[in-house]
């Protein structure tokens, strides 16, 4: 930046004393460059003197003319390379070291004369000034440089260390979280970073891992109740048949007890293993059209003996013909299920509603029971493993808290959604919603 002020001043000092010459000797030989050798002499030192201290005129071949006081001792260098410029009508910039105490910069200008250039003008500038400002400012530097690398490296080491305790905070109690204490948490309450990104992140992991455990354990311990409880009935028939003698109605009546509970105990095993298989994705969903309406009407034929006997009335509103792609006996298996809850839990007297109908791109399942209901803060939770309402009352329907989530996964992984509405005293709702055919094939479609 200083050499490029340095030459634009030099130059505009250099091309205004070209003009006055060329000016001059247009006036004065007519625009002639023969006789312009003949007013050389109207260029003398005494004028060059007040145009600058290193200032000379030069023939196009590197004579010199004349030239300033300052260079009558020693003249400025002329290079082949600015002569040859100069004739060809360019400027040239050269710096020469050995004129002095400092380096002059030097550069050469035509005087041009209509086509011909008869003189070439050199004017020079001492650089001291410039090596001046280079030296302070490189003083400057030298003394900034080592300032600012300190303070930056004081303020990164307290920017790093502040950053850090916190990350070791956050790893200390990390590492003091076990499966026993995961309601522990980290509680940030630093500003809005990368590090309290982190922390929120890994409490909602532990909560989600608390949840996770806290499942686990209500899940170990009501299969094991549950598994328990025919386990203690057969013992106990056993016992009391085994403790004296007794008649072969009696026996079979105790005999017919075990195998109930045997049963029992066997449903519950194979649910068990059918959601743990779920849970490990191993359980496979076949994918095939399924006529939905025929289907259901195929599950209320087999509900009208139980209907009947437990003095219910269900009634069809109405069976649309929809078609679903999935496998027919999940299927079954979620109408079933929804009309067993039904009936279970509608009161002798009661009724059970059920259509299908089609809804946009999805069948819609619909069995609303006029029953016992259920209680609001109950609703979150009844798709959950063994959850009960009711636990006496559903352990002598003879349920084991499965069924419900066997059918919500069934749906889901039908790419469907179950959802309840109830109120105590007037009954249950139960909508299942599933995506007609078309809307699977345009999915594996979009998959392929």
């Amino acid at each position: 930046m200083l050499h490029s002020r340095a030459d634009a001043a030099l130059q505009e000092h250099a091309d205004a004393i070209a003009r006055q010459m060329a000016i001059t000797l247009s006036l004065e030989t007519g625009g002639r460059p023969d006789r312009a050798e003949l007013i050389q002499t109207r260029f003398r030192a005494n004028d060059l003197r007040t145009w600058g201290r290193y200032l000379q005129i030069l023939s196009p071949q590197g004579t010199i003319r004349e030239k300033s006081d300052g260079l009558q001792t020693h003249p400025l260098p002329v290079s082949g390379d600015a002569l040859r410029r100069g004739r060809e009508g360019q400027v040239t910039f050269e710096t020469f070291p050995a004129l002095g105490e400092h380096p002059v910069r030097v550069v050469t200008v035509p005087v041009r004369l209509g086509p011909h250039i008869p003189f070439l003008v050199q004017a020079g500038t001492s650089l001291e000034g410039v090596e001046a400002a280079l030296q302070r400012t490189s003083y400057v530097l030298g003394i900034l440089t080592p300032s600012v690398f300190l303070l930056s490296l004081v303020g990164g080491w307290l920017l790093v260390g502040r950053a850090l305790r916190r990350v070791d905070a956050l790893t200390r109690t990390a590492l003091e979280i076990q499966g026993s204490n995961l309601e522990r948490r980290i509680h940030h309450s630093g500003p809005e970073d990368e590090i309290g990104r982190l922390a929120r992140a890994f409490d909602q992991m532990i909560a989600r891992l608390d949840r996770s455990f806290q499942q686990v354990r209500r899940f170990s311990a009501d299969a094991s109740h549950e598994l328990k409880t025919p386990l203690t009935a057969i013992r106990g028939e056993a016992e009391v048949a085994l403790l004296e003698p007794r008649a072969p109605g009696e026996y079979q009546r105790t005999l017919r007890s075990i195998l109930e509970s045997a049963e029992r105990m066997s449903h519950i095993v194979e649910s068990l293993l059918l959601l743990s298989r779920a849970d490990a994705g191993q359980e496979l969903i076949r994918r095939e059209p399924v006529p939905l309406g025929e289907l259901l009407l195929e599950v209320l034929e087999r509900f009208e003996s139980p209907a009947r006997a437990a003095d219910v009335r269900v009634e069809v509103q109405e069976i649309a013909d929809v078609t679903v792609d999935g496998d027919p006996l999940w299927l079954t298996q979620i109408a079933t299920n929804l009309l067993s809850n039904a009936v279970k839990y509608t009161p002798a007297g009661g009724q059970i509603v059920v259509s299908l109908h089609e809804a946009g791109a999805t069948a819609e399942l619909v069995v609303e029971d006029s029953g016992i209901g259920i209680p609001s803060e109950h609703l979150p939770r009844i798709f959950d493993r063994f959850y009960r309402v009711d636990q006496g009352r559903a352990r002598t329907a003879g349920g084991a808290g499965l069924g419900l989530s066997i059918t919500h996964w069934a749906v889901e992984a039908h790419g469907g959604t179950i959802l309840v509405d109830s109120e105590v005293g007037k009954g249950s709702r139960f909508l299942v919603r599933l995506p007609l055919r078309h809307l699977w094939e345009k999915r594996v479609e979009r998959s392929e």
